[in-house]
């Protein structure tokens, strides 16, 4: 039986953790947090941190792991270095050390002409100071799920959000840069064997509030895209994985497009969250991400041509929409493939963890999604 090593036990980690032990793989699943889900299921666990790297090879060394893998996005610099000690497939220490920094990646995008935001490195509030552009989206350069994102209109502002961005950031920094008019989007790919293919680009619809915060909305499978803004957006993103050099690897990248181009707002070196490769990509074409991401870590080959054209979509919850889809839930329809719904509270949605549920839809045309969503909208 192979043995593989998975990093991270949440909620957005026991699909691959239930994909692994379906397929009679082996699972030692690691999670400092003795309540996280995934260690209810797993062949074997270990109350570690994601990002203890010595504490973590001397496991994968005790286990005889075949393969080593992550869905969030920090301890893929520990996937990289444990795989290239062990001499097991994964991206190169480089690669996830830019894909998991965005200031290193904005840094790296620029200097190779791929169309990326404006920005700046703020190390101290004293560098504020330097700002004369606005409106500006401030980030740490380190974190997720729209945590310390947040858009800022004038320098009293962005000061008093620089403490806030900070906290989420591990290593104390933080990124500003231009605010990018655009349609939202992101790419889904797999490169083994420095072949990439995309298999999806999926439409993000964001709740953009009145404070500046941004959460997404809905993702919708396909992109509404004309066959133009498809290759615009493809050529931006192969170029970006290219130069990145990003091998044995799925990435999930996210796009902003608008009549000046597809600029590229960040490169994770995993699977998109928020249900889009777990749900959405198979249940739209066909193709298995979680699968397609057990063969990558354990160096088997990837299958990733579509056998279906269909919609999918995930529909969150939020003060606007609960209703709506609490009556959609109660009503059966059969378009709904799974739904969570959550308390309904009042306050503001500042990340994706404030949602409250969400709702998976698949139909076979985008007429009939649309009508769906539409109602719940």
């Amino acid at each position: 039986m192979q043995r593989i090593l998975i990093l991270g036990a949440g909620e957005m980690q026991l699909p691959i953790i239930q994909k692994a032990i379906a397929a009679s793989i082996f699972t030692i699943v690691v999670d400092m947090d003795p309540k996280a889900p995934g260690l209810l299921i797993a062949n074997k666990i270990s109350l570690i941190s994601t990002i203890d790297y010595d504490n973590i090879l001397l496991l994968a060394k005790e286990e005889h792991i075949n393969g080593i893998l992550t869905t969030s996005d920090f301890p893929v610099n520990i996937v990289a270095r444990v795989a290239q000690e062990l001499s097991l497939p994964a991206m190169s220490i480089n690669v996830a050390k830019i894909c998991t920094d965005k200031y290193l990646q904005r840094t790296f995008l620029k200097e190779h002409f791929i169309k990326t935001p404006i920005f700046k490195l703020i190390e101290d509030v004293s560098e504020l100071g330097e700002v004369n552009y606005f409106p500006l989206v401030i980030k740490p350069v380190d974190s997720s799920a729209s945590r310390g994102v947040k858009k800022v209109s004038n320098l009293d502002d962005l000061k008093y959000q620089y403490l806030k961005s900070k906290e989420y950031s591990k290593k104390g920094k933080v990124i500003v840069e231009e605010f990018l008019e655009g349609r939202e989007y992101s790419v889904e790919t797999m490169t083994q064997k420095g072949i990439t293919n995309i298999i999806a680009i999926t439409e993000k619809l964001i709740n953009k509030s009145d404070k500046g915060y941004f959460v997404e909305n809905c993702h919708i499978i396909p992109a509404r895209i004309s066959k133009q803004e498809h290759k615009m957006i493809s050529d931006e993103v192969f170029n970006a994985i290219k130069a990145l050099k990003i091998d044995n690897s799925p990435t999930h990248t996210e796009v902003i497009l608008n009549k000046t181009g597809a600029y590229i707002v960040e490169i994770a070196c995993r699977l998109g969250g928020d249900f889009i490769t777990s749900d959405l990509v198979p249940l739209a074409t066909g193709v298995d991400m979680l699968e397609n991401l057990l063969n990558i870590s354990l160096g088997k080959e990837v299958n990733v041509e579509s056998k279906y054209d269909k919609v999918a979509a995930v529909q969150f919850l939020n003060q606007n929409n609960y209703k709506n889809c609490v009556e959609l839930v109660a009503s059966g329809n059969k378009a709904i493939i799974r739904s969570e719904i959550k308390e309904y509270h009042t306050n503001e949605i500042s990340s994706s963890f404030e949602r409250m549920g969400y709702i998976i839809l698949n139909t076979a045309t985008m007429e009939e999604m649309e009508q769906i969503l539409s109602k719940l909208n």
